[in-house]
């Protein structure tokens, strides 16, 4: 009994010993397992901590080397043009290359502070008066933007940007203060009326007529740019002042338009039918004259357009004395384009620019054009030679041949009344010196 006892006791103290270690193995794996699991999480720790503190040394590197030239991105480039040349050659030579005259440009500066930049930590900008003379010269030149580009030490990407910055501020910062014949006011009313009348065309407030600028279509679009004369250009619609300033410019129809057909659907025509201008009709020879806008023979004639007479041999001496007046005040539009081609050579000698960003360059040269003339800044005789030498030999332009035929009454009998007014005038303007040569004789 007694070693049937013992033998029991001793089986519940070796079950109750494998119970306890079977309990601690599982304790310590446990516990085995905990601790690889910190140890993975700290050694992750560790590496964010280290790819940090590389990252802060990197920055720091990047930092202090951000003050020296970077030769990785940037070219070294010599070109001082506009800081030497232009400074140390005088009045003439910078007129000659930036179309215009220091005051002038000192001025224009002063208006478009839209497009300076600030300096980085990276590098400096280009100065505003550098950005301006940039554009300036582009616009005054045919010279490819590569060799602008080395001459003033700017990358040819640089003078694109500068380009398309300069240009859109001018429309958006002039236009409105040397463009703004429209809506109509009285007091450029009657200055314009004043001034036609001067020059012999009365109830004139402005005279219209297109011109080329050759441009370089893709070859998807360039039927619509061909025109007759056998080139591809965008036309320039404009009406123009008796100063030889822009009333209106419609920029942007293909070279194959005619001038009457971009009349007939601009806003230019909607603006003139405003009811103010009634207050100003004259009458003359009995009929009721309005204010009204003179056109070459390819225009409609209508009340709002005067066109002179076709031409034939028999032509009475009103009809001559008409068709001369008329040509004479008309001249100013043929004047203004002339000028702006002679000033804005990249005009005058065809746009290199994408077609889409052809027309703000034109309306961009026509702003100043404005900008120019309010500041008395007169162009050079030999600039207009230059480019009358050049259309002459380089290509001809596109004539306007006339095939509307004339049928409104209403507009045939104002073009009478003028007629009639215009000999009557011629008339007494000559007896007058012959009456004075009488008194003088006797």
């Amino acid at each position: 009994m007694t070693r049937s006892a013992n033998s029991t006791k001793l089986v519940k103290v070796i079950m109750c010993c494998g119970r306890k270690l079977a309990v601690s193995s599982n304790v310590y794996r446990a516990m085995s397992m905990t601790m690889s699991r910190y140890k993975r999480k700290r050694q992750l720790h560790i590496r964010n901590i280290m790819n940090l503190q590389n990252k802060s040394v990197a920055l720091l590197h990047l930092i202090k080397r951000s003050s020296r030239h970077r030769t990785i991105w940037t070219r070294i480039r010599s070109g001082k043009f506009f800081e030497e040349d232009a400074e140390k050659n005088g009045e003439k030579f910078f007129k000659e290359n930036f179309r215009m005259n220091r005051k002038c440009f000192d001025t224009l500066c002063g208006m478009l502070r839209g497009i300076a930049k600030q300096d980085t930590i990276l590098r400096k900008c280009i100065p505003l008066q550098k950005r301006v003379g940039i554009a300036l010269y582009a616009l005054g030149s045919s010279a490819e933007y590569r060799t602008i580009s080395n001459l003033f030490g700017v990358g040819k990407s640089t003078i694109c940007e500068i380009m398309q910055e300069f240009c859109t501020e001018v429309w958006r910062v002039l236009r409105p203060i040397y463009m703004d014949s429209f809506p109509l006011q009285k007091n450029q009313i009657e200055e314009c009326l004043k001034g036609f009348g001067q020059i012999g065309f009365p109830q004139c407030y402005g005279a219209i007529d297109g011109c080329h600028i050759e441009i370089q279509p893709k070859n998807d679009e360039a039927i619509d740019y061909h025109n007759y004369k056998g080139w591809y250009s965008m036309v320039l619609f404009a009406s123009v002042d008796y100063r030889f300033r822009f009333q209106y410019i419609s920029v942007g129809s293909p070279g194959r338009c005619n001038d009457s057909k971009i009349f007939e659907s601009s806003k230019l025509k909607r603006e003139l039918q405003n009811p103010i201008l009634k207050d100003y009709t004259k009458k003359m020879c009995g009929i009721d004259v309005p204010v009204l806008l003179i056109g070459d023979s390819a225009f409609r004639l209508s009340e709002l357009v005067m066109k002179p007479y076709s031409f034939h041999v028999d032509a009475s001496d009103k009809e001559k004395t008409f068709n001369y007046t008329l040509s004479k005040a008309r001249r100013v539009v043929e004047n203004a384009f002339g000028h702006l081609k002679a000033r804005f050579r990249r005009i005058g000698k065809g746009l290199d620019n994408k077609i889409d960003k052809a027309a703000l360059v034109i309306q961009c040269c026509c702003v100043l054009h404005n900008f120019l003339n309010h500041n008395n800044d007169t162009i050079k005789k030999n600039w207009i030679q230059h480019m009358q030498e050049y259309e002459r030999t380089r290509r001809q332009i596109p004539d306007e041949i006339n095939t509307i035929t004339e049928s409104n009454c209403t507009a045939i009998a104002i073009r009478e009344a003028i007629a009639n007014y215009l000999a009557l005038k011629s008339n007494i303007d000559t007896q007058e010196p012959l009456r004075e040569h009488d008194e003088q004789v006797l």
